[in-house]
């Protein structure tokens, strides 16, 4: 059995919120989170502090003698630590100090520079630490302020919000183009394909195509798989195969010649892009200011 002290701040927040609205519906929606993530989280509290805290019925929530004390014990302090953290909110609204940011090398190298020119503008007196990685960030346990991601994300207790689509298309070298006869989807059996992880179901590339009329899905074994799209477009470039990149992460490749598309009429499916941050960070000047410089970014990549 896990001791006391294994309960955390966030999870008697969540009680301290469901205890004073004696609903769980109400406490998700003042805390922004699912009711599902609320009552797994005082679950895991009563666990910890291996009592029941709450008596659950259909129409209330109501506190039982340990909930009671519980309450009356940690509800100020809780609401003192609160307010000193608060307290670190500069008066004059001016962000500073240090903020953290995780992403993909993919999403740094063709989005990242015109957001943080954005944001240096905003919050010059911030600096910034960027954690480039292809998984998923615990952004609470790696102390992430914010999370820049490309597909739907699965942490349910962040605030994510789309902010952006970005379209797939299959690219190659020119060299490797050179010598074949590309005229449909069909043709793609017979070339080396570099996959990204992602788009692999089993052992097989799985991509589906369209070009808006028909659709074709090529499952088949890839040449090289990659975790991270911006080493795919390295090998791509290099004459390695056939691989589907975002028109983003190609530009710069097909500006310098050194990819051109595959049957440009074929495009994979649209991926979304989000950013992700924990709902008691939101309203931090530095935090708050990076995100606006992430949707006025993408405002002025959609025009």
């Amino acid at each position: 059995m896990k001791s006391p002290q294994s309960a955390d701040l966030n999870s008697l927040r969540i009680f301290l919120e469901v205890a004073r609205s004696e609903s769980f519906s109400s406490a998700a929606l003042r805390l922004h989170l699912p009711p599902s993530t609320v009552s797994r989280r005082l679950g895991e509290l009563e666990a910890a502090l291996g009592v029941a805290l709450l008596l659950r019925s259909t129409r209330r929530v109501s506190l039982t003698e340990a909930g009671k004390h519980l309450l009356e014990s940690v509800g100020g302090a809780v609401e003192l630590i609160d307010r000193g953290i608060a307290g670190f909110q500069p008066a004059d609204g001016t962000a500073r100090g240090r903020l953290r940011v995780a992403t993909s090398v993919a999403f740094a190298r063709t989005f990242l520079p015109p957001i943080l020119k954005r944001y240096a503008e905003l919050c010059p007196e911030v600096q910034v630490d960027v954690q480039t990685t292809h998984q998923n960030v615990d952004l609470i346990g790696e102390g992430v302020d914010v999370a820049l991601r490309m597909g739907e994300p699965v942490d349910s207790e962040m605030i994510y919000r789309k902010i952006g689509t970005i379209e797939q298309r299959l690219y190659a070298a020119p060299a490797y183009c050179a010598g074949l006869a590309l005229s449909s989807p069909e043709d793609l059996m017979h070339v080396a394909l570099v996959a990204h992880r992602t788009r692999m179901r089993r052992e097989l590339a799985h991509w589906v195509l369209s070009d808006g009329n028909r659709h074709f899905t090529l499952e088949r074994p890839p040449s090289i798989v990659v975790d991270d799209p911006a080493i795919g477009e390295r090998l791509i470039s290099e004459g390695l195969g056939i691989g589907m990149l975002s028109d983003a992460l190609a530009a710069d490749g097909v500006a310098a010649g050194r990819l051109v598309p595959v049957l440009p009429e074929w495009f994979g499916p649209p991926t979304h892009v989000y950013y992700l941050y924990h709902q008691q960070l939101g309203d931090l000047p530095k935090v708050a200011e990076f995100l606006k410089a992430v949707r006025e970014t993408f405002q002025v990549r959609s025009k």
